[in-house]
């Protein structure tokens, strides 16, 4: 029994360490998106797209866009008919229960070959434009 409780109050001593931890991961976390949020800032203000420092690595802009899930059963049913249409029946089948990550992803990867095939125009019925936004990324020196 002595051994079963001295490894509860080990389990307990565990527990506050790893909640310590995980509080100021939370705090560190929430400094970091901070200091991403002003270099993006600055780095628009600047017009610097990619920037080396010494020291440290590079940081540079990067321009992402998402895509949302049809909301109305009409742009629903416009998605899937198009979807039917252009990719076929194996396509509509594995995206019948989409989800905006899948979505996104065949989003973009339909907008890379109409861009190779020149159509600059691109959409899909159903979905609304894209939104454009831009994220920092960061390369170790």
């Amino acid at each position: 029994m002595q051994e079963f409780i001295d490894k509860v109050k080990k389990l307990w001593v565990a527990k506050g360490a790893k909640d310590e931890l995980t509080e100021k991961l939370g705090e560190a976390s929430k400094t970091v998106e901070g200091l991403k949020l002003d270099v993006m800032k600055m780095m628009e203000a600047l017009e610097i797209e990619k920037q080396h420092v010494p020291e440290c690595g590079t940081v540079y802009r990067q321009k992402e866009f998402s895509v949302q899930v049809p909301k109305t059963p009409g742009d629903k049913e416009a998605l899937f008919n198009w979807i039917a249409v252009n990719k076929g029946k194996d396509v509509l089948d594995n995206m019948l229960s989409i989800h905006s990550q899948s979505l996104n992803s065949f989003y973009k990867s339909e907008f890379e070959i109409a861009k190779e095939e020149g159509n600059v125009d691109f959409s899909i019925p159903g979905i609304k434009a894209p939104e454009v936004y831009y994220k920092l990324g960061m390369k170790s020196k």
